[in-house]
């Protein structure tokens, strides 16, 4: 039955582990790109589509673009010095035209011109542009090429030179090299007091124009501008130091570059100029962008210029008296500058968030409750420009992904995760497309966090209550380290940036945003209020000439904790757990010591102290996971208002639960390791009462025939099939739970989402370890809870109870057994029938049973004149023997035993330990000998193992040993003194045959009187409970339950599959039961003296 049930859990497993998709036709229109806001994402669009074909928006799909013309955003642009010609309205709708023989396109693409040489121009040809030219052939920069005249009319004959206005009035004209058709010319500035103009002076050595000497001009030179920075900021030097930036972990041929930026040297010292010496904004606003590309390092010149003038204007700040805008106390926002910087730490735990948060939102509070949280993005260029507000919404997810997915992350409570790994030439177009501008400039952002306090928001206002949110760079070098106190949070951010890493006009370095992650907190005084959201960033430099052949890891992630107080909780629930547990074994250990003639410590006590605290340890922790798994599972799966997040799985709270179960397992593991020992050692003998028939030889003599010792093998063998049963099936409860766990889409409940649905889980969503563990706890321990119910109400009244069964069955051999499980106590379970003889036809055995019915005998119970019913009928008794009852059964029987398996090549665990000595007087080995548990050894244990009990055990001889006829006739010694033992103890029952003391029962207290029992005669108490069921698997159901619970939870915590994991906890079950059976009826067979062959 076990087989077929374990035949269809691991058909189960794979239906559910794999069901096969039902094959559907269907039309679906792949939707690429970000549309909404007009986003620019062309690059990231047209990175999906294959080598010369664009993305076209109109239609949805990428379309080739026509010879002779290559990609350029949405559409297709012709080569150099070729024009684009309209077509007739059908396709190809135009086509790329060269431009004719000696003339070359013009600066707007729309049509090609000739170089006039009349005026000067000639053409190169391999530049495919007109140039000015000396005398001499080399480039004439006093001139300049041009294409339209001054009223704006296109030069007929073509391109010509047209020489440059002198800059100062004095020095021969220059041209602009930067800019087509430009020259250079220098300002005239004024004096400061009004009066007169004067004009700058050009330097053609520097190509710059120059203040004149002296202080009365409001004149600003290139070194005017450093020094009157150098001297408000005295920290601040404008060497190459000032243009340095530094890129590492590149992951190319070289990991790391430093690279002498160009926009830094052309800009830093203007922006900074404008910003401190006329407050300008744009200009302010680049210079801080300057310090972000630095990553906010302290000790670059943006960076202390930006902290130079913030300082400087401490005295009138933004938003100091606005309470609306929750941004008090003073936050080192500066005016004409933007906020960089948190200067306290304890920003992000401030409680002064207005939202209200829920997982559902009434439609009548919609405003008072919120249930989506809305992020809002300042959007500013590189060189200053503010492009106003923007919803994240979609934007900073560079694996893309479902239209309907992209924004699930701001719904409160849903954990998302959108990683990916992408080539490094995708991420890095991924991130252009949201990361700058259509101008070319790179984006910089400000993240806020709309917070309308339950206020309805203005109409056409928006947006408006915005809270800033704290912005943690994990590149800067504070935040590099373990430590958390020295942390720095900013507000500014970027996702790409390829301009700084240009030197000399060559691209070295490009920085892009890899890794975004939000968090949000929601208070513990107050769940339904959260503390400031914060977002971590992980940025990644990358070479932008190098082929990457590895990809980039990338991603997006959303979560949701809670500063909750339910971990103090879990701690004192596992503090009074163990001390529970701690209590109930100390308990254990007083009942073995009453238990036991010898109240001297062994290694029999130390092994059980081991072996139960094991077991005691691994329950009260499965308690205390329970417990934890069951309050995440319910509070978070079934609440409607916030009340608590489940943790992710890489939080430190969760790794320690993981841990503890871990922990558990072990343990488990090693008290079920025990306590199948100790089953499997316990010391067994059969009482045959069937009393033999008197015969005649065939000459004529009067005999008894001998008794038949086939009842004693049926019974041994019936014994022997009850070892293994149990209450409930495994095989049937991991059927049951991959039934609803897969079969069902119960476990989509494990995903973190405060509801109960099944539905599958969307692409972002992960599932809990907390949440998975609690689940199977729950389903395992209701199917097992049904099991047991079923079988104690129903099944054992109505069906069988196997075990009452047997004991009946014992009546019909006339069989009784003696079971001992420790040296001087044990069971007896009495089965003398009423019958003249049990070994007899089926028609005395039905009229015997006619008569029982018919109550004509008397009651089957080991005292059957007493009053009460109970009394008369009870079949089986905890047995107390004295010591010297003991020490003749081991020395007259056991020790034979023991020997006999020595010299059968038991193995040299058996055999070393046959003989050794406490006290004087010979001690058994094996496993007996090593637990202690008797003085002689009792046949088996460890040593069994090794074949001093348990006879070819893993280490032993043969498996099948005969006995010798000195050890039948021991036996049947042995057998004679215990018949004398129940006929004393039946007519002397009031003395001998009690019931235990009311407090006894309810403690499961052995009697106090058993340690002085020496001399006396043996007592006999009843046992209602049929406690004797501890030395089969029947009697720990409860053991068994704990240990297949805890390796189910733990291999799914390993391999977060449900069905890996009941199939191999199924294959864990079949080893331990094969164990204990194999080894069980192998102790039988050696006490019993029946051979292992007849035990089938």
């Amino acid at each position: 039955m076990e087989s077929r049930i374990a035949i269809a859990l691991i058909a189960v497993a794979l239906l559910c582990g794999a069901a096969p998709a039902v094959a559907q036709t269907k039309t679906q229109i792949t939707v690429v790109g970000d549309w909404a806001k007009n986003t620019p994402s062309s690059v990231a669009a047209n990175s999906l589509c294959s080598a010369g074909y664009f993305f076209d928006p109109a239609g949805l799909e990428c379309n080739q673009c026509p010879a002779g013309s290559s990609v350029d955003g949405f559409g297709c642009a012709c080569p150099a010095n070729t024009r684009w010609v309209a077509g007739t309205g059908v396709a190809p709708y135009g086509a790329c035209t060269a431009c004719e023989t000696n003339t070359t396109l013009s600066w707007d693409n729309s049509t090609c011109m000739a170089c006039d040489a009349s005026n000067g121009a000639s053409l190169n040809a391999a530049k495919t542009e007109c140039e000015c030219l000396t005398n001499a052939g080399a480039d004439d920069l006093t001139k300049v090429l041009v294409e339209f005249d001054e009223s704006g009319a296109r030069y007929g004959a073509g391109k010509r030179c047209v020489a440059c206005p002198s800059p100062d009035g004095s020095a021969a004209g220059a041209r602009d090299v930067t800019q087509n058709g430009k020259c250079i010319s220098c300002e005239r500035i004024r004096k400061k007091d009004g009066t007169g103009w004067i004009q700058m002076t050009y330097d053609a050595a520097t190509k710059t124009c120059s203040c004149p000497s002296g202080s009365d001009y409001d004149c600003f030179d290139l070194a005017a501008k450093k020094s009157s920075l150098t001297t408000a900021y005295s920290t601040v030097t404008f060497d190459s130091t000032a243009n340095t930036l530094v890129y590492s972990d590149m992951g190319a041929s070289i990991q790391s570059a430093t690279v002498i930026s160009d926009w830094f040297a052309n800009n830093l010292i203007e922006q900074a100029h404008l910003c401190n010496s006329y407050g300008n904004t744009t200009a302010c606003n680049a210079v801080a962008n300057a310090c972000v590309l630095a990553m906010y390092s302290s000790s670059h010149a943006a960076c202390k210029l930006y902290a130079g003038m913030r300082d400087k204007r401490t005295a009138s700040q933004y938003h100091q008296s606005d309470a609306s805008t929750k941004v008090n106390p003073k936050l080192d926002w500066s005016e004409t500058l933007p906020w960089l910087y948190y200067s306290t730490g304890d920003y992000a735990s401030r409680a002064d968030v207005g939202l209200t948060m829920s997982f559902s939102v009434p439609a009548e509070n919609e405003y008072a409750v919120v249930s989506n949280l809305v992020f809002v993005l300042s959007v500013s260029t590189l060189s200053g420009e503010w492009l106003g507000f923007r919803p994240v919404g979609k934007l900073l997810q560079l694996c893309g992904g479902r239209e309907d997915d992209l924004q699930a992350w701001a719904r409160f409570g849903t954990n998302y995760f959108n990683d990916c790994s992408l080539p490094v030439a995708d991420a890095l177009d991924a991130a252009r497309g949201m990361g700058i501008s259509t101008a070319g400039e790179t984006l910089f952002f400000d993240l806020y966090l709309q917070d309308l306090g339950g206020v309805a928001p203005t109409a056409n206002a928006w947006p408006e209550r915005l809270y800033p949110v704290p912005i943690k760079v994990n590149n800067i070098a504070e935040n590099s380290n373990a430590a958390l106190d020295d942390d720095k949070f900013v507000r500014r951010f970027f996702v790409i940036d390829e301009t700084a890493g240009v030197a000399s006009g060559t691209k070295k370095a490009v920085t892009y945003m890899k890794n975004i992650k939000f968090t949000i907190t929601a208070r513990s005084d107050e769940k339904s209020k959260i503390y400031p959201p914060a977002v971590s960033i992980t940025y990644a430099s990358r070479d932008p000439s190098f082929a990457y052949t590895v990809e980039d890891g990338v991603g997006f992630q959303c979560e949701y904790t809670v500063d909750d107080s339910f971990w103090t909780t879990w701690d004192n629930v596992f503090i009074t757990s163990m001390v529970f547990s701690g209590a109930y074994w100390a308990y254990g250990m007083m009942r073995v010591s009453r238990r036991r003639i010898t109240r001297d410590a062994d290694s029999s006590l130390m092994m059980y102290a081991v072996g139960t605290g094991a077991a005691c340890v691994a329950g009260g922790l499965a308690v205390v996971l329970i417990f934890g798994g069951l309050y995440w599972f319910l509070f978070f799966k079934a609440q409607q208002e916030v009340y608590t997040v489940v943790p992710m799985d890489t939080d430190s709270r969760v790794k320690m639960f993981k841990e503890v179960l871990d922990a558990a397992v072990g343990l488990a593991a090693v008290g079920m390791a025990y306590t199948i020992a100790w089953q499997c050692n316990y010391d067994i003998f059969f009482l045959d009462w069937e009393k033999p028939r008197a015969t005649t030889t065939p000459q004529g003599h009067a005999v008894n025939a001998p008794v038949s010792a086939w009842r004693k093998m049926f019974i041994a063998n019936e014994w022997n099939e009850l070892q293994t049963e149990r209450l409930t099936s495994r095989a049937f409860t991991l059927t049951l739970m991959l039934l609803f766990l897969l079969g069902l889409d119960w476990q989509n409940m494990c995903v973190i989402e405060p509801t109960l649905a099944t539905d599958d889980p969307k692409p972002y969503q992960v599932q809990s370890m907390l949440l998975r563990f609690a689940l199977a706890a729950i389903l395992m321990c209701v199917i097992v809870l049904c099991q047991v119910v079923y079988k104690i109400v129903w099944h054992h009244n109505y069906v069988e109870h196997p075990i009452q069964q047997f004991v009946d069955l014992l009546t019909m051999a006339n069989m009784s057994i003696i079971l001992l499980d420790d040296e001087c106590s044990g069971y007896y379970l009495h089965g003398r029938s009423l019958m003249t003889f049990s070994d007899t036809s089926m028609q005395e055995l039905m009229a015997q049973m006619r008569r029982e019915e018919e109550m004509q005998v008397s009651a089957r119970g080991l005292v059957p004149s007493a009053a009460r019913a109970e009394l008369a009928e009870n079949q089986v008794f905890e047995l107390y023997i004295t010591k010297e009852l003991r020490m003749a059964y081991e020395s007259k029987l056991l020790r034979r035993i023991q020997e006999s398996a020595a010299m059968q090549g038991g193995g040299m665990m058996g055999a070393a330990g046959a003989l050794t000595s406490r006290g004087g007087r010979p001690r058994g080995g094996g496993m007996a000998g090593s637990m202690g548990r008797n003085e002689y050894g009792r046949g088996g244990g460890w040593g069994g193992m090794g074949g001093g009990g348990m006879g070819g055990g893993m280490m032993g001889g043969g498996g099948s040993t005969l006995a010798s006829d000195q050890t039948l006739a021991a036996a049947e010694e042995i057998g004679d003194i215990f018949k004398q033992l129940i006929n004393f103890t039946e007519a002397n029952a009031s003395s001998f045959v009690l019931e235990r003391p009311f407090f006894d029962r309810i403690l499961n207290m052995p009697p106090e009187s058993v340690s002085m029992m020496q001399g006396a005669s043996p007592v006999f108490y009843h046992d209602f409970q049929m406690n004797f069921q501890k030395v089969m698997f029947y009697g720990i159901e409860f053991q068994l339950m704990i240990f297949d619970l805890l390796v189910f939870t733990a291999l799914d915590k390993e391999f977060n599959s449900f069905a890996i994991a009941a199939f191999l906890t199924w294959l864990v079950g079949i080893f331990v039961d094969h164990f204990r059976q194999s080894f069980g009826e192998t102790n039988i067979s050696r006490k019993s003296l029946i051979d292992g062959r007849f035990l089938i």
